[in-house]
Order: structure tokens, then C-alpha cells, then sequence
């Protein structure tokens, strides 16, 4: 995951803190920050236990889960995060998607990633300025669910989305190689 859409949702935590004392989320954040991930699973834990903003609390506890690997743990947050009315976003459905892959759960990693992916396109219309660029995010998961198809060993399938990400992304030297790959299956 790049290290640009962590620090996005780092910087998310820090506005949804209260301003007149640190509560467990914001010192969660600051030590996600600080990369002092075991002391940030720590902090999410207790503002689930004070009852704090339940979705903004495990957002943090799987991102410092992932963090430390923890891809298991991870994912069981970042599902209860959509279980506690969290904001469902491109990002969350990506972070359940690797999440996926690394515990060879190709199916649930392809679900994940075409939530995220079809929940980037509902905005319709103009663009909200204020809205988050997931740009970069789409790109990430529609290469993986080019990987995940390959993993199912399904060619066709994983050769026609490496045709749609190239005609989307058609600089991406890696894809070219894989989609010339795949033409060949």
C-alpha cells in the first residue's frame, strides 16, 4: 500500500478528534504516525472501550494491524468498520482486498476490490472539489484484480481486464509485459 494513502487517512483521523482534550483515536493516529504501531493498537482498543467514534476506531486498529502484517486482525477491523456504519470508500474496500491476497482469499479479495472500484464510479455528475482522489486507488485494485484472476488461473478473464487497465493506464510498463503474457495463454 503506498505510504500517500495512509498518511490521507492518517490526516482524516486527525479531524475527527475532539479539540478539547486527546482522546484514544487521536493518540491512536499520532502513534500511527510515529510508527509505534503496538502502542496505536492499544489506544484504538481503549476508544472502543470508552466508546468513541466505534468505525473511526477500528479504521485506525486495522490500519496498524496492517502495518505490523497482521492481515487477519486487519481485515476483521476493516469489516467492522462497515459493520459499525463507517464510511464505505474505495480505500477501506482496498485495504479488505490486500488484505485478502495476503491471506489467499482470492475470492474475497475480488469482491472486495470491485466494491471499491464500483464505489468510486457512484459519485456521477461534477466532482465535489472537496471530495478524496481515489485516482490512484482504483488503479492499485484494478491491477490486483487482474492478479487475482490470474491466481484462479482464469487467462481470459484476467487478459481482458489487463486490455481495460492498459487502455486506462497505458504507461504502465509492468502491465504490457503481463498483458502480452496473458495474450499468449
Amino acid at each position: 500500500m503506498k505510504k500517500g494513502i495512509v498518511c490521507m487517512i492518517l490526516a482524516a483521523f486527525m479531524l475527527t478528534g475532539c479539540k478539547d482534550k486527546l482522546n484514544y483515536i487521536e493518540q491512536g493516529t499520532q502513534q500511527m504516525e510515529e510508527q509505534q504501531y503496538e502502542e496505536a493498537v492499544s489506544s484504538f482498543q481503549k476508544s472502543l472501550e470508552e466508546k468513541e467514534d466505534a468505525a473511526e476506531a477500528y479504521r485506525g486498529l486495522g490500519m496498524a494491524y496492517y502495518e505490523q502484517q497482521d492481515y487477519e486482525a486487519a481485515k476483521e477491523a476493516f469489516q467492522n468498520v462497515l459493520d459499525n456504519e463507517g464510511d464505505e470508500t474505495p480505500t477501506l474496500y482496498n485495504f479488505i482486498g490486500v488484505c485478502s491476497m495476503q491471506l489467499n482469499d482470492v475470492e474475497g479479495a475480488l469482491d472486495a476490490f470491485q466494491k471499491g472500484i464500483a464505489l468510486s464510479g457512484e459519485t456521477g455528475g461534477k466532482k465535489d472539489e472537496d471530495a478524496p482522489d481515489y485516482t490512484e486507488v482504483v488503479r492499485e485494485m484494478k491491477y490486483n484484480e487482474i492478479v487475482c484472476y490470474e491466481r484462479q488461473q482464469d487467462w481470459e478473464t484476467a487478459g481482458a481486464k489487463a486490455e481495460e487497465y492498459l487502455a486506462a493506464y497505458p504507461d504502465d510498463k509492468d502491465m504490457q509485459k503481463e498483458a502480452e503474457f496473458l495474450r499468449t495463454r
